[in-house]
């Protein structure tokens, strides 16, 4: 037998209401899908509402084949065939355009409902934060009290009532839905473990030119966050290594053709323990604190210390690090000899004799380290995010002629010194800093931290670590940058942490506590992994939960939790206990006492007549107490405080 319910035409009030819901959770997809699809997704909504504005019309079917056609046409050209979930999401999102032309009757609101359902999961497949998690549950709210509203054969939408029973089932839900999250057996990696773009966001890249990194630290976005295992390294600790280049042709640094694989480090100092959360780049290579001891499982080393995995980070990623400000020095192999004494061919002469005269006659390669510094100390360089243009012998000219550059300048101009003073060096490029967020004690380093040092072999210390860029802007070491529209040539400025006035306070302190939530957010929701699950569980008494046990705790916590709410709801639907009543019968019980016999079919004015006989001396008072309940009982709705008047008197009477 067919439900008629679902055959009936729709009220306006379900109808717009569909529309609106519809329209609402496709929205974060203008942002997801490309512009075309969002326009044409957008296009049938505009029509249905231009052209066909009441539920009982629809567009025809001639139309409907048409704008079937467009969209399969739409997708295969717009949408990234090898994506599945790109196209899958572009053709989703059309359909339920295309089901809101065609919509009749409640049994098309039906599935216009879950597909609303569908679409609203499906945007978790681009992102995952803690604004988009609450706008889904409350889309999600709205869409149950559409299904619930639309079961009704009333035609009038009753939202108050609607809106509180939907938002009762989300909030009954949560407690089944927190069981099936810590306890159903996780994946090694989050679930959504892909991006749809796929690109690289931190620019940083295996080579720079003077003047690449200077365009990276003008970018206020988040590079990674750092939560260290007991105290915070003081800032002139805070390097994070990542690349070491080798070669250069003058004005170009790259790390050459030959990477030796490494195994460990041996500390010199104690080591600090921390845990990396690292934004998506589409690169391979990790930043850790320099030095890096060992690689992490599912992580490779080189002899230079380079970190990274095997695969490009396309998700926020989380691992562990464990490194020492100091390592032991290693034995000078053949290779690292050749490749820190390689130069360009087309160094100038006024180049060389610098070098030279930093050289001297008989200093150590220590003198002439501190010497090349004084050198950048003493002259009038200046630390600049807009450096003039290089043209030419670009080393010459800075050195010479500009002295106006940002950390790569001095990084690699220094490097080119020391090999031509016959002292092997290197550049590396990584992070420098990064800013204490008070709210949750983690660091946060951001592409404005970008930095470029140097380091040099010196005997019986190995490579070390130098960084002219202290020479000239010390600050740079203490302080990160602030990102602002700088004129050319001018000095750079330093976040020095000090907020001019109350707002600007309250602004950087909501900032550092929406990075606190996203770190959180993505510690124990998005990258809730199996090791995360496993030192919770470890946590709760619950050790040995794992494989099939924890896939059969998550489905008999689950069923356990959801039968006792459910009888907790129908404990709460039973028809609550009648003050009057009871009253009324604790009247009854004290006259029985009294030695009256009442039979259960005898009304309060028979049982008042029969109490006065058998207790004159309260004849007055249970004449009161009969009026007074036919009144409440009988009347109209009684005030609480006169029910709670009756009860007081009827406890203060005695036979």
């Amino acid at each position: 037998m067919k439900d008629m319910l679902v055959l009936r035409p729709l009220s306006p009030a379900l109808f717009r209401a569909g529309s609106l819901l519809m329209a609402l959770a496709a929205l974060p997809h203008a942002w997801n899908l490309p512009l075309a699809v969002s326009g044409g997704f957008a296009l049938f909504v505009l029509l249905r509402l231009l052209l066909w504005p009441r539920p009982e019309s629809a567009a025809p079917s001639s139309l409907m084949a048409l704008l079937l056609g467009f969209s399969v046409m739409l997708v295969i050209y717009q949408a990234d065939l090898s994506e599945g979930r790109q196209f899958g999401v572009t053709l989703l999102v059309l359909m339920a355009g295309l089901k809101l032309l065609e919509m009749r009757t409640r049994r098309d609101l039906y599935i216009l409902v879950f597909l609303g359902y569908f679409v609203l999961v499906t945007l978790f497949l681009f992102q995952q934060t803690p604004a988009l998690t609450a706008y889904v549950l409350l889309m999600a709210t709205g869409f149950t009290a559409l299904l619930m509203a639309n079961n009704l054969t009333e035609e009038q939408l009753p939202l108050k009532l609607l809106g509180r029973k939907s938002l009762g089932m989300m909030v009954t839900s949560i407690p089944v839905m927190l069981v099936l999250f810590i306890l159903f057996p996780r994946l090694d990696g989050p679930l959504w473990s892909l991006r749809l773009d796929g690109g690289g966001i931190t620019g940083m890249s295996d080579s720079i030119s003077m003047g690449s990194i200077s365009n990276l630290s003008q970018s206020e976005e988040v590079a990674f966050r750092v939560r260290f295992h007991g105290d915070v390294p003081p800032p002139a600790q805070r390097y994070w290594r990542g690349m070491v280049l080798w070669h250069t042709d003058g004005r170009h640094w790259t790390r050459g053709e030959s990477h030796v694989p490494g195994t460990a480090f041996q500390a010199e100092s104690p080591a600090v323990s921390y845990e990396v959360t690292m934004e998506a780049t589409g690169q391979h290579w990790l930043f850790p604190l320099d030095h890096v001891l060992r690689p992490g499982k599912g992580m490779v080393m080189n002899s230079d210390g380079e970190l990274g995995t095997p695969r490009p980070i396309e998700q926020r990623f989380t691992w562990q690090g464990v490194s020492a400000p100091r390592i032991q020095g290693k034995h000078r192999n053949h290779r690292e000899w050749q490749l820190g004494l390689q130069l360009p061919d087309n160094l100038s002469p006024r180049t060389r004799r610098l070098a030279a005269s930093l050289r001297g006659k008989g200093r150590k390669d220590e003198d002439v380290v501190r010497a090349a510094l004084r050198y950048f100390n003493q002259q009038p360089f200046v630390y600049t995010l807009q450096p003039p243009i290089l043209k030419g012998d670009p080393v010459d000219q800075f050195l010479f002629e500009t002295r106006k550059g940002f950390c790569e300048h001095y990084a690699t101009s220094f490097v080119i010194l020391m090999r031509l003073a016959d002292i092997p060096a290197r550049v590396v490029v990584g992070y420098q800093g990064g800013q204490l967020n008070p709210m949750g004690g983690h660091l946060v380093v951001r592409q404005s931290d970008a930095h470029a040092w140097a380091e040099v072999w010196l005997a019986d210390k190995g490579w070390t670590r130098i960084d002219p860029t202290s020479a000239v802007a010390p600050e740079r070491i203490e302080h990160s940058i602030v990102a602002a529209d700088y004129a050319d040539g001018a000095p750079v400025t330093f976040d020095l942490g000090r907020a001019s006035g109350v707002m600007a306070g309250f602004l950087r302190n909501m900032r550092w506590l929406r990075d606190n939530l996203q770190l959180t957010w993505h510690y124990w929701v998005v990258g809730f992994n199996s090791q995360r699950q496993q030192h919770l569980l470890d946590k709760l008494g619950m050790p040995r939960l794992s494989g099939y046990r924890l896939a059969l705790a998550a489905s008999l916590g689950a069923l356990g939790l959801a039968g006792l709410i459910f009888l907790l709801g129908l404990w709460r639907r039973r028809t609550p206990a009648d003050p009057l009543r009871r009253s009324y019968r604790l009247f009854i019980r004290k006259l029985e006492k009294a030695g009256l016999e009442i039979p259960p079919s005898m009304g309060p004015e028979d049982l008042g007549r029969l109490a006065v006989r058998s207790c004159p001396a309260q004849a007055a008072e249970i004449q009161a107490i009969i009026r007074q309940y036919i009144g409440l009982r009988y009347g109209p709705n009684p005030r609480r405080e006169i029910i709670t008047a009756f009860r007081s008197r009827v406890r203060r009477f005695h036979c």
